[in-house]
This record gives structure tokens, sequence and C-alpha cells, in this order.
């Protein structure tokens, strides 16, 4: 008992300082899924093999949830699903006030692209998205 708690003290601090980082990556994730499945493994087997069974299962766990993060965030940033041929923009309705368009995506917000070259890509900032200036 006396070497599981110090591993499970270590362990703990590891888990609390990753997650204020989040699993952006699946190596992020599957440290903090190890650190986190140590602790658990520590605590309810009480012996090294349970340790090392935790770790391993929280390890898996947490990279690929890292993995499915990443991949969200790369298909938001890229305009939504990518196809085979790449990522496809949609294209921005002008609106009737000089230099601001409507933009693809729900809610169909207003964006502002003044000084923006017409064909560049732009960020919805609501939505998220990226379109194309018209």
């Amino acid at each position: 008992m006396r070497i599981f708690l110090p591993i499970a003290v270590m362990s703990g601090l590891a888990v609390v300082s990753m997650s204020f980082s989040g699993c952006e990556t699946p190596a992020q994730g599957a440290v903090s899924g190890g650190a986190a499945g140590a602790i658990i493994g520590a605590i309810s087997g009480n012996s090294l093999r349970s340790t090392a069974i935790g770790a391993g299962a929280g390890a898996v766990a947490g990279a690929v949830i890292g993995k499915m993060v990443a991949d969200d965030r790369r298909a938001n940033y890229e305009g939504g699903p990518v196809a085979y041929g790449g990522p496809e923009y949609r294209v921005a309705t002008p609106s009737r006030y000089y230099g601001y368009v409507i933009s693809p995506y729900r809610p169909h917000a207003t964006v502002d692209v003044r000084g923006i070259r017409p064909g560049a890509r732009v960020v919805d900032p609501v939505s998220g998205y990226i379109f194309i200036n018209p």
C-alpha cells in the first residue's frame, strides 16, 4: 500500500494538470486517460497489476477520444466533413449592404467582409465554418 500511494498521488496531479489543457490530440488523450486509469486501478485493485491494467485501458480510451476531438476540430475548421477531393466550401450571399455578406451556414449571420478580397476564405464568427467571399 505504501508504494501505491505515491503513484496514485502523482497520477492524480497529472490528471488534474492535463484536464485543464484538454484532449486536443490523441497523444494528450492517451496520457490523460492513462493517468486516470492508473489512479482508478490503484485505488480499486490495490496492486501493481490492477494499476497497469487501468493505465492501459485509460490510455486506449483517451487516445480514441483525443482522435475524435481532433477530427471534429479539423472538420469544423475546414468547413464541414472532408470530401475525397478535399474540403468544399460554400459561397456566401451578398447582402444589400456594401461590404457585408450572409453566411451560407445556419443561423446565416451577416458577416463584415470589408477589406477581404473576393474569392478569399472567411471564417463565419457565429458557426465557425469557412465560406468563400463572393
